[in-house]
């Protein structure tokens, strides 16, 4: 991720390829993560490339490759920005996004009480995120609605339908069931009815759209599987102790 210079950055005087302080003016460092260090981008390490020559495009896309100076691991970076076409020459400016492809990032975690059904699921769209918002997007509607009908029994004519029957039904904490409807409101189901109706449809998303998907799955798995695994946990405990004493023990629901 390329981020604003840290002033207090020291190059390594033990590293694998050398530094040069020529990018610096830009006020840029990368972090690298595989080894957690940052450096300057080196432009005798870049390499540009552009999926549309259109003599003015609006969603171009970059990719820099980039090799971190301290554990040599090589970094490929995608931009997407505007590029401007002059002679035979392509000039890329107003990056709206950017983030690090190759080395995946591990931060991304998932809770051991989710089934590896839903965990493979969620984890295939996050990564998807990375390469393509549409497809990130497309993944997780289809995986909120297998977990809506899967899990919670709610299958109704289209996910617009079954997002309505939870809020009403689930007796789910607020704050889900507000960030399940502005699932609808973000989605832009009404301009665009094929996410409404066909979920696992790759069509175009809307701004900060597959990021919402991913953060309210995050939060809807956590109510549907990992709180009722922990409490199920302590239920369990504390029945051991009332056992051991010789009483009663605590009814399931």
């Amino acid at each position: 991720m390329v981020q604003k210079l840290n002033k207090n950055l020291m190059a390594d005087s033990t590293t694998c390829c050398p530094i040069s302080n020529s990018y610096a003016y830009k006020g840029y460092f990368m972090h690298c993560p595989t080894c957690e260090k940052e450096f300057y981008p080196q432009p005798d390490k870049l390499g540009v490339y552009f999926t549309n020559r259109d003599k003015n495009s609006k969603d171009a896309v970059r990719f820099s490759i980039q090799q971190c100076p301290s554990c040599c691991e090589t970094l490929i970076i995608k931009e997407k920005g505007q590029a401007y076409k002059i002679s035979n020459a392509i000039m890329f400016s107003d990056i709206e996004s950017e983030s690090v492809i190759y080395p995946q990032s591990s931060e991304f975690t998932i809770p051991q009480e989710v089934p590896k059904q839903f965990s493979d699921d969620i984890l295939e769209a996050h990564e998807a995120l990375n390469y393509s918002a549409k497809a990130s997007a497309a993944l997780s509607r289809r995986l909120l609605q297998k977990t809506l009908r899967e899990v919670l029994g709610i299958t109704k004519r289209d996910l617009s339908q079954e997002i309505e029957t939870f809020i009403n039904t689930a007796n789910a904490p607020t704050y889900l069931t507000d960030a399940i409807d502005a699932v609808r409101q973000i989605g832009n189901f009404a301009a665009h009815p094929i996410k409404n109706a066909n979920t696992g449809e790759i069509v175009e998303v809307e701004p900060g759209e597959a990021e919402w998907l991913l953060e309210v799955l995050e939060s809807l798995f956590d109510f549907v599987f990992v709180q009722p695994a922990k409490l199920e946990q302590r239920r369990e405990s504390l029945n051991k102790k009332l056992r051991e004493l010789g009483k009663s023990e605590l009814k399931s629901s």
